[in-house]
């Protein structure tokens, strides 16, 4: 006989079982855990469902002043930076996070050797970066208005960016930084070394690595709930190559407050990368530091500074679980290619894949110096990384790069991300780049922003170029026929003061004998009785050759042509170098270092822009 108590029991089975038939009631899952427990050999088995999100984190996105006038097409009026990227874009737009070390502005003058045109940021977009670093020696030389308007640019470009801010206000509401990205949450805090700062950046918000606000802020980030916390460093020394002290104990104590990957830049050049084993929470963990990712794009032509590496790396999250661990992940090698035959008469710096060139799927006929120079770069890198970090190598190609650079032109839009509310036909078109000044000894000067983190270089005198006309003048003068005028112009300097008849005659080749009456121009001058009237338009050229077929001068290669010009005249190309004032300067200069190279290289003189005599 069955018992009241069993037949209750069996009733509330029946009654359970019919209810967990229904799948939309929230109340069965519940019951479902409770009735089946995981002991239990009716449990269901549990697979691991994995989501994953990329990283791609480089160093340092210089642009000077060489750059951005390399960058500009005279023939257009336009700058072009995509072509910094071409042969990296397809690699970043892999990333579903791609951050880099900002080392520019976007002030919208051009004048302004710490900024860069809009079009350039336009180019980071389509490059496929999303997040910048503002802390940096750098954002310190530039004003508040700048930086306000560097932020708004990134915003409309739908970019995150930190490290610098308005005011503490916008600081407290936007440190740190949590990118959602994939069903993952990435908090990223960026500091650079405590420096002294110039006056023009006082009245604004730098991060400094202080070990009270990075323990603070980890706490805070960590409050957050984040999946993954990144801390970006701008430190370490120009000079050194190897991490020191200082940079090691921040990475340590940011591991220990909660960190899960440390990076860094500022060298201008690789460093290596450590497993950092350390204490959390009061469990040992294994932390990865890299001390220096190098340059993505190059502060300068020197060798050492057109190296750098992508770090490129998989988050994975459990489902389930929501534990995260590090996935598969290595490093990317990169070289600075300062291309000088693409374009005659023109610099095009181009970021490239180590790997790519040495299997020569780029650049095929890529000189042989400067091939050695890539597959030397990727050297040096694999000998600082080979013991910690695998070389990741895509199939980068010509016809990949043309492809992807093909897609993002039809979309309007980079690989790995929306365009953002400032489409490139709303942005306005920036003003030619400023012109080069020349110094008192006849050298053009370009000023370099790696070597301007300090007082600015000024020279001491500044002289302005004077157009003069070249053949018909367009019929409406614009902004850009003047500076295109501009840079085809002769430099005038002011009159060179001399003691002698004598040196007046072998510095100008010209002296005209005048009546003894004062000059309204005051360029006259008094030697034996006669007055001496001094050509200041003379200056002095070295001609090397003269071809009928037109041959690009490599400047890597030959570095003593830099500043070759080549002109075509009378069917003939002439290869030109030098601009000087000074005969005797010149001459030395011929003399000593052209003419054992070139025996049939001789000097030129030009007046009022027109070569007169051999």
């Amino acid at each position: 006989m069955i018992k009241k108590e069993g037949i209750i029991f069996l009733l509330l089975g029946i009654w359970g079982s019919l209810l967990a038939q229904d799948p939309l009631s929230p109340a069965i899952r519940f019951r479902q855990k409770f009735l089946h427990p995981v002991k239990s050999d009716l449990a269901m088995e549990q697979i691991d469902s994995m989501r994953t999100v990329h990283l791609m984190i480089v160093g340092n996105i210089y642009q000077t002043e060489k750059q951005v006038q390399n960058a500009y097409n005279f023939t257009t009026g336009k700058y072009e930076f995509r072509d910094e990227f071409r042969y990296v874009q397809p690699i970043l737009g892999l990333g579903d996070i791609v951050m880099a070390n900002l080392k520019t502005s976007f002030s919208g003058d051009i004048k302004n050797m710490f900024s860069s045109p809009d079009e350039f940021a336009l180019a980071l977009k389509y490059a496929s970066f999303n997040g910048m670093m503002h802390a940096n020696v750098h954002t310190a030389h530039i004003d508040k208005a700048t930086l306000k308007r560097t932020r708004s640019l990134l915003n409309d470009l739908d970019m995150f960016h930190t490290g610098a801010f308005s005011n503490i206000v916008e600081r407290a509401g936007n440190q740190p930084l949590i990118i959602t990205k994939k069903g993952f949450r990435i908090a990223i805090l960026n500091y650079t070394l405590p420096m002294t700062r110039p006056e023009v950046s006082q009245d604004f918000v730098i991060n400094e690595a202080n070990k009270n606000y990075l323990s603070a802020e980890l706490r805070l980030a960590r409050s957050n709930k984040p999946d993954f916390i990144i801390v970006y460093f701008d430190w370490g020394s120009i000079t050194e190559d190897i991490p020191n002290t200082q940079q090691q104990d921040l990475a340590r104590y940011a591991f220990e407050h909660g960190a899960n990957l440390v990076v860094g830049t500022a060298p201008n050049i690789p460093m290596r990368i450590d497993y950092m084993s350390y204490y959390f929470e009061g469990a040992m963990k294994e932390g990865i530091v890299a001390y220096s990712l190098g340059n993505l794009v190059g502060s300068n032509e020197e060798m050492k500074h057109r190296n750098g590496y992508i770090l490129d790396m998989e988050i994975k999250k459990n489902n389930f679980t929501s534990e995260t661990s590090l996935g598969d992940w290595g490093v990317v090698p990169v070289y600075t290619y300062y291309d000088t035959l693409s374009i005659p008469g023109r610099t095009k710096m181009v970021t490239v894949p180590c790997s790519a060139i040495e299997r020569g799927d780029i650049y095929p006929n890529l000189p042989y110096i400067e091939k050695r120079r890539v597959i030397n770069s990727a050297y040096e890198v694999r000998k600082l990384l080979g013991s910690t970090a695998d070389e990741l190598q895509y199939n980068m190609n010509e016809m990949v790069a043309d492809n992807v650079m093909q897609t993002i032109d039809i979309i309007g839009a980079p690989l790995n991300n929306r365009q953002g509310r400032k489409l490139e036909a709303e942005m306005p078109v920036s003003p030619a780049p400023a012109l080069p000044v020349v110094s008192d000894s006849g050298v053009y000067i370009t000023p370099s922003l790696a070597l301007l983190y300090g007082a600015p270089v000024v020279p001491k005198e500044v002289v302005e170029y004077h157009p003069k006309k070249k053949g018909k003048m367009p019929p409406k003068e614009t902004p850009f026929t003047k500076q295109k005028a501009a840079a085809e112009s002769v430099f005038v300097e002011p009159v060179r003061k001399t003691e002698t008849a004598i040196e007046i005659a072998a510095h100008d080749q010209a002296v005209v004998e005048t009546a003894s009456k004062p000059s309204p121009s005051g360029n006259m001058k008094q030697v034996k009785g006669q007055t001496l009237e001094v050509r200041l338009d003379t200056f002095y050229r070295i001609q090397i050759y003269a071809l009928e077929k037109l041959v690009p001068v490599d400047t890597n290669y030959y570095t003593h042509l830099k500043g070759c010009d080549i002109y075509e005249e009378d069917g003939v190309f002439k290869y030109v170098l030098g601009m000087y004032k000074d005969y005797e300067e010149c001459y030395r200069y011929w003399k000593s270092q052209m003419l054992p190279r070139y025996k049939n290289s001789f000097i030129i003189t030009y007046v009022d822009g027109k070569r007169i005599l051999k």
